[in-house]
């Protein structure tokens, strides 16, 4: 699993069913987490964490403000151990979200983050320009597309 070729998640719970876990609860404890402590909990659990993201995003997705748009998005999660990363693609079509493991033929827009800062960014405890300015995350293709991402997504915030 993880590979940068395409295939299939086996959607299988582990440690603690991270499936239960709330996204406002997950938000926080990323929040609440130092990047050592989030660099060793994905180190133990990168496919699990990766996986249930990933899983998750077509729940998470507003189809009202994603009228209209078609595109598929690519996300490079860096840092594989063993070397290269992860990639994952998102299908935005007909008001719909589905999500792929692996690369995608033509994604209309691709990008690049370490899994640090990935898991800061999808629980809005990062701040997407702020890592595109500083190098962090980087972006190939559609940067229209990309600025509009975070906005077809109700994304957790953190509790407390």
């Amino acid at each position: 699993m993880g590979t940068d070729t395409p295939g299939a998640s086996s959607g299988a719970s582990g440690p603690g069913d991270i499936a239960a876990i709330d996204p406002g609860l997950f938000a926080t404890l990323v929040r609440d987490a130092t990047d050592d402590q989030l660099r060793e909990g994905l180190d133990a659990n990168r496919e699990l964490i990766l996986g249930e993201i990933f899983r998750r995003m077509p729940e998470r997705f507003d189809s009202d403000r994603a009228a209209g748009v078609e595109a598929v998005v690519e996300w490079r999660i860096l840092e594989r151990p063993g070397g290269g990363y992860d990639a994952w693609h998102v299908i935005l079509s007909d008001g719909r979200c589905e999500v792929a493991e692996g690369r995608a033929d033509a994604p209309s827009v691709v990008f690049e983050i370490k899994p640090v800062d990935f898991i800061r960014l999808i629980t809005g405890n990062a701040n997407g320009p702020k890592l595109f300015l500083f190098g962090q995350l980087k972006i190939r293709g559609n940067l229209v597309l990309a600025a509009r991402m975070p906005t077809f997504f109700r994304i957790p915030g953190a509790e407390g």
